[in-house]
């Protein structure tokens, strides 16, 4: 009785952090898809048309975001340095 006890213990526990390991996963690909989203709507602001922001590494889309959250910027210089972020691809 204790073995089965102990076996059904490890399945609910073996499953649990299986649900919540995708849990994580999926929080994190709609974060992602977040902030794709956000940096292709900026790129159309600055006119970039040709660079998929799907096509970028995570650091690059966190350098990118950064940039254009820095208010210090004008558009010309934001735009240079997103373009060249995407250069280091």
């Amino acid at each position: 009785m204790n073995k089965f006890l102990a076996a059904v213990a490890v399945a609910a526990a073996l499953s649990s952090g299986a649900a919540w390991a995708q849990a994580e996963v999926e929080q994190m690909t709609e974060g992602l898809s977040m902030l794709e989203s956000a940096v292709a709507t900026q790129f159309t602001m600055l006119g970039i048309t040709d660079v998929d922001p799907m096509s970028l590494s995570l650091s690059q889309l966190a350098q990118i975001k950064s940039v254009l959250g820095s208010s210090e910027e004008n558009v010309n210089d934001m735009k240079r340095q997103v373009e060249a972020i995407i250069a280091r691809n």
